[in-house]
């Protein structure tokens, strides 16, 4: 059975394995090497992801003792944004990312009224897992710039 729950510091290698693990799979073709080789030093370094568990909110997925998946969220710009829903390869359609996101959902401050993410505008994959979840256009969004590469996606809450 898969349990969520927020991440503690001594998950650190562990949710740093679902990401090491579950990048390159997730952005073959989609994206180019040098991304996800500058994406894997950036975001999942042990410093990134333990002070992602430290100051935000990180929730991971475990079965028998084992950490299948992991979200991350915190906020930019007074917007509550997932920075990352990743789930083990191996892992993926068993109801692990539903978990995962519906667990977010609720972890979130009462009186949130939206929930934001970036994806690949060429991930279909996770845009329509996201798209069947009750995402769709924000009606605004931080500042940032996500080029044309990336779009926002909102759910209503």
């Amino acid at each position: 059975m898969i349990a969520v729950r927020r991440a503690v510091a001594e998950d650190v290698d562990a949710v740093r394995q679902i990401g090491l693990t579950t990048w390159p799979v997730a952005y073959a073709g989609l994206a180019s090497e040098e991304f996800i080789t500058d994406g894997l030093a950036q975001w999942w370094s042990p410093e990134v992801v333990e002070r992602g568990i430290r100051t935000g909110l990180t929730l991971v997925a475990e079965e028998n003792g084992v950490l299948v998946g992991m979200t991350g969220l915190g906020q930019e710009e007074g917007f509550w944004v997932m920075w990352k829903l990743y789930v083990l390869p191996d892992q993926q359609g068993r109801g692990v990312g539903k978990a995962l996101l519906d667990a977010a959902v609720a972890a979130l401050p009462a009186g949130t009224s939206e929930l934001l993410l970036d994806v690949l505008v060429d991930n279909t994959k996770a845009i329509g897992f996201y798209e069947a979840y009750g995402f769709g256009e924000p009606l605004r969004t931080p500042t940032r710039d996500l080029g044309d590469e990336l779009k926002w996606m909102r759910l209503a809450l």
